[in-house]
């Protein structure tokens, strides 16, 4: 990743990023609220203060936002038109039918093979949310690692939430990545010079 004003920007607000989701992570692991793990008080806010920073990067890169203002980027985003407001429903979907999923977990007990169909919907969401832009769809390898990181901490927060053990979700999670994008970087950097030539 180039190291410019909006990177560095978005560096010093992950300290902030980083301190309010501690707070937060913290409190639902001493009330109990969640199922959380002890060992998870750091790692959790690392990975939420990682993808928000990602998130913001990558799109005051492509909007050109030189304001840092969460203010002024959040009434940016909310003004995009019809695909923004597409964007947004699907966001809003997406989170429903996760969480409407979780409830019904936790209160009823259904068979774990449904969370297939409804994974496979949420991943409909997300791939129109992240590779979608201005009504086509552009396959990126900074977009694939975007979609990367937000399907494995769906997956990994189904894990927690359920009481499911982590920890070797969160190692195939890492072992798919390690295996994943070198292939996709060395095919995105062949595609490029394709293009070129």
């Amino acid at each position: 990743m180039k190291i410019d004003p909006i990177v560095k920007e978005e560096l010093w607000r992950s300290v902030a990023t980083f301190g309010v989701s501690l707070i937060v992570t913290a409190f639902i692991i001493t009330t109990d609220y969640l199922p959380l793990p002890a060992f998870l008080l750091l790692p959790l806010p690392l990975m939420i203060t990682a993808v928000v920073a990602c998130v913001m990067v990558w799109y005051r890169r492509k909007e050109c936002l030189n304001d840092p203002d969460p203010a002024n980027i959040l009434l940016h985003a909310l003004r995009l038109g019809k695909h923004g407001e597409r964007k947004a429903v699907d966001g809003v979907l997406l989170i429903t039918i996760f969480l409407i999923y979780l409830y019904v977990s936790h209160a009823y007990s259904i068979n774990q093979v449904l969370w297939l169909p409804v994974l496979l919907i949420i991943g409909i969401f997300l791939t129109r949310i992240v590779f979608t832009d201005g009504g086509e769809h552009r396959v990126t390898l900074a977009r694939s690692v975007v979609f990367y990181l937000l399907a494995a901490g769906i997956v990994l927060l189904r894990r927690l939430a359920l009481g499911y053990p982590v920890i070797p979700t969160l190692q195939g999670v890492i072992l798919v990545g390690i295996i994943a994008y070198p292939i996709l970087y060395i095919w995105e950097r062949r595609r490029g010079q394709e293009v070129a030539d």
